[in-house]
């Protein structure tokens, strides 16, 4: 097997990411500035689908998915939204989560809790939301490395815009006015 890769300690050091080192990111997203979408994200592997060009995740490599902790309030979460090429999963770790997708009358939800899982295919509306009654957490899987933008609904964009944040040319976040 001239396949199998050996390792050592140091090696392997650049591919370990502690939760105590990990510094929650309160605008990883335009949409955190936006009431009820407040929450902590954790870039843990790979930078996912962060809209603020400093994000430093805690492990670099993210070949072929993306690892984030999200963190909120009860009454907190995502606002709707779409990958166009990636797979999303969340599996609760702490608390009660509300899993939305499809907008409008269309609208499904379904609540889970620890340990629960859901994989949201590619190019469905969806968003989340923490329905405990304490501060919780999220484990949240995107598929692919290189990650494209997500897509939002004009109302989220607008309430983004009133809330100070809107995307630059590259996608990277900005104040409103600029």
């Amino acid at each position: 097997m001239s396949d199998i890769i050996e390792m050592s300690q140091d090696e392997m050091s650049a591919r370990i990411a502690r939760f105590a080192d990990q510094q929650g990111n309160t605008q990883l997203m335009i949409t955190q500035s936006i009431p009820g979408f407040q929450r902590d994200i954790y870039s843990v592997i790979g930078k996912g689908v962060s809209e603020d060009a400093g994000t430093q995740p805690g492990i670099v490599d993210s070949s072929g998915f993306n690892v984030a902790y999200v963190g909120a309030e009860p009454d907190n979460g995502s606002a709707m939204h779409t990958h166009n090429e990636e797979v999303e999963v969340f599996i609760p770790i702490s608390g009660q989560w509300a899993i939305y997708w499809n907008e409008g009358d269309a609208m499904e939800e379904v609540v889970l809790g620890p340990m629960d899982c859901i994989s949201v295919p590619e190019k469905v509306m969806r968003s989340f939301k923490n329905v405990g009654d304490s501060y919780g957490y999220l484990l949240v899987i995107i598929g692919g490395t290189e990650n494209s933008t997500v897509s939002r609904p004009q109302s989220v964009i607008d309430a983004a815009t009133a809330a100070g944040l809107r995307l630059g040319a590259d996608g990277k976040m900005v104040p409103a006015g600029e």
